[in-house]
């Protein structure tokens, strides 16, 4: 996996017959969620993010590409995030199914499982970035990604919050999906930086064996 962000990169869309693909499937799945979300407003609001983060993507792939390995799994989030939105998130049936079968108290777990997978699954392609692109020193591309995490993490919760208390009283609690958690918003950025933690402590323990087997090589050779 570390290998990844090593590797030279491709940055011709139409030879990356494995991006070709993710955008392909990302399109048709997002297509078949964007049908008859349970509430078309707040799906709108949802996908102001999706909007933002493809038009990123796009708008800095020639200058700043990443490897296949960082767009899957962008992709997986996002398709996780257009169930959400279509599902409005407290209504997805995997997290009644998680809620009951781990005997969560909270009855709907499936926003607390996509915030804390947001960190690992966004940390990954952060470090990629700063590992390719920053003339940082090494020990800031572990650093930055969980920092990135944590501070988009409270944006996102802040602009959450205030696009709520514009809602009548009773669109509140559905559309941050507090289900009667007043600590909501703390425990989704707190899991979203336990997410971007176990991801980069995977790739230091994998950059540590990697090192050692190295030096191993080196000294049997």
């Amino acid at each position: 996996m570390l290998s990844e962000t090593l590797r030279p990169l491709e940055n011709n869309f139409l030879r990356n017959r494995t991006l070709i693909f993710l955008c392909l499937f990302y399109a048709v799945f997002w297509g078949y969620y964007a049908v008859n979300p349970v509430w078309r407003p707040q799906w709108w609001l949802d996908n102001y993010l999706v909007f933002g983060i493809v038009a990123v993507l796009i708008g800095t792939y020639k200058k700043y590409p990443l490897s296949n390995m960082s767009y899957l799994f962008i992709t997986i989030f996002m398709c996780l995030h257009a169930v959400g939105a279509n599902q409005s998130y407290s209504n997805v049936s995997l997290g009644y199914w998680m809620s009951q079968q781990f005997h969560f108290q909270r009855p709907n777990v499936y926003d607390r499982l996509v915030h804390f997978l947001f960190g690992v699954f966004f940390a990954y392609p952060i470090h990629e970035l700063l590992r390719r692109y920053s003339t940082f020193r090494p020990l800031w591309w572990y650093i930055l990604p969980v920092e990135f995490i944590i501070s988009y993490s409270a944006v996102y919760e802040i602009i959450e919050a205030a696009t709520a208390w514009t809602l009548p009283p009773e669109e509140y609690d559905p559309f941050v999906g507090l289900q009667g958690d007043i600590w909501d918003g703390y425990r989704d950025m707190a899991l979203a930086s336990i997410g971007a933690i176990v991801a980069i402590l995977i790739l230091i323990i994998v950059s540590f064996t990697r090192k050692m087997l190295r030096k191993k090589n080196l000294h049997s050779a």
